[in-house]
């Protein structure tokens, strides 16, 4: 999938925004923990890409994905920290010190 620039650059954008909106959404959440949270936000973003990778990249993508190699499972396991601490830290602190940081 190529994109072109004015795309990328919504894109970015779109996902900036998307990003910002998190905080209030969490301090909405008035019976949810941050664990609770982060438990639902990965099972939806999981089943989210389990639709979307094989619409845009066919189904050989998770063919790919095993043989991904060491960089992609360590990236991904920094993912997996990077969304579990933001939303502790959103629950934990004010939204802005998290957004800024």
């Amino acid at each position: 999938m190529k994109l072109s620039h004015s795309h990328a650059v919504l894109m970015m954008v779109l996902v900036t925004l998307m990003w910002s909106i998190a905080g209030v959404t969490t301090r909405h959440l008035e019976s949810a923990h941050s664990f609770e949270i982060t438990f639902w936000r990965s099972f939806f973003t999981v089943l989210s890409l389990l639709v979307i990778l094989p619409l845009l990249q066919g189904r050989a993508v998770f063919a790919k994905i095993r043989q991904g190699g060491s960089a992609l499972w360590l990236s991904g396991v920094c993912w997996a920290v990077m969304f579990t601490a933001y939303m502790l830290a959103l629950s934990l602190s004010p939204v802005a010190n998290v957004l800024v940081t």
